[in-house]
């Protein structure tokens, strides 16, 4: 994936790079570098950016719903045996 693709996804989605961010879970700083071809995407990345832009948008949770989560999800081989 180029930046040129990149911007044009989040441009789709119209999003700002800042919320592309958070969705992608880096900076604005980060997406702003990719989309200028200073910062190469990896493959898993460019998957990552497609998935993402085919998730229907979440009305209604914010900032706050994240802040309250107890804790990472458990891992799948720590939950076997």
């Amino acid at each position: 994936m180029t930046g040129s693709e990149l911007r044009r996804i989040r441009k789709r989605l119209g999003l700002t790079q800042v919320q592309l961010a958070e969705r992608l879970g880096v900076t604005g700083n980060t997406v702003a570098r990719q989309e200028r071809g200073e910062v190469r995407i990896t493959e898993p990345v460019a998957r990552l950016i497609r998935y993402v832009a085919r998730l229907p948008e979440r009305r209604g949770r914010g900032q706050h719903d994240r802040q309250t989560h107890e804790g990472p999800e458990p891992r799948a081989d720590a939950m076997a045996g």
